[in-house]
């Protein structure tokens, strides 16, 4: 048998240098930006503006309507002074723009889809017949999936033993 040579490396270390690690810096950096926004507008949620990203060294706000944007303006350097004094102290500047289609998407996690997936009768059937050999948590966790297949298959054709 070969033996390898290297030793496995911390992958951490290993994504460390990698575009995934610098856009997930980026969109930690962007929420922090936002929370120091909302404390600065004294606000609990922003509903009508948030900063979107950093482009060329400057914190890009986006806003939902010109009376907002022109209100921001208005506190550019209150907004800037904070940015730069809690989180990026060599931050260049702010952009604040209007958005295109006046609404602000809000950045959010993609919530986990039920599983659509079927299972067919062999394979409920064989799930039944594990359960039977086996005990505890194990059978109980078994005969649960194959109850949940037969629920899943409204038309399929049960039959009653006897």
């Amino acid at each position: 048998m070969a033996r390898y040579t290297q030793k496995p490396l911390d992958i951490s270390k290993v994504l460390a240098h990698s575009t995934l690690a610098s856009q997930q810096q980026q969109v930690g950096l962007v929420q922090q930006l936002n929370k120091v926004l909302a404390e600065v507008l004294q606000l609990e949620q922003l509903s009508f503006c948030q900063v979107s990203c950093i482009r060329d060294g400057r914190a890009v706000i986006l806003c939902a309507s010109a009376p907002w944007l022109t209100s921001l303006k208005m506190q550019r350097d209150a907004i800037l002074d904070n940015f730069r004094r809690k989180i990026l102290p060599d931050l260049a500047g702010i952009e604040i723009e209007a958005s295109p289609n006046g609404q602000i998407s809000r950045l959010q996690l993609p919530v986990a889809q039920k599983n659509s997936h079927q299972l067919s009768d062999s394979a409920a059937s064989a799930l039944r017949l594990l359960a039977q050999n086996s005990e505890g948590p194990l059978k109980q966790a078994l005969l649960k999936l194959a109850q949940n297949a037969d629920t899943q298959q409204p038309n399929s054709k049960k039959t009653k033993p006897g």
